[in-house]
């Protein structure tokens, strides 16, 4: 299916005018427990590598570290710079890791 996609409307926008942009919770991997992807109290560790959407281990959530929101944009500061994913799930971020978060519903 190779449907075109009309652009013609499509207009410049500031990338804060769409997002709040934030810092993630910034830990680091050495220092959590890593878990199974189905453990029971997993939750993702997004770095800033570009493979697998970002989530390079599941570790142990903890009550201590308030995990970044569910369906919000990683993006990397550093590494594998800009690598930007999607996160449908809360997540940790290790170094240098922003994430955007809409400020009105988006499809």
């Amino acid at each position: 299916m190779n449907e075109k996609i009309d652009t013609g409307s499509w207009q410049y926008f500031e990338l804060g005018e769409l997002f709040d942009v934030n810092y993630g919770v910034n830990l680091e991997l050495v220092n959590l427990e890593e878990a199974t992807p189905t453990g029971k109290d997993a939750i993702r560790f997004v770095s800033r590598t570009e493979n697998n959407n970002g989530v390079s281990a599941f570790v142990k959530k903890q009550n201590i570290y308030k995990p970044n929101p569910a369906n919000t944009i990683s993006v990397a500061g550093g590494g594998s710079v800009l690598a930007t994913f999607l996160q449908t799930s809360e997540y940790y971020s290790g170094r240098d890791i922003y994430y955007l978060q809409a400020k009105y519903e988006l499809s």
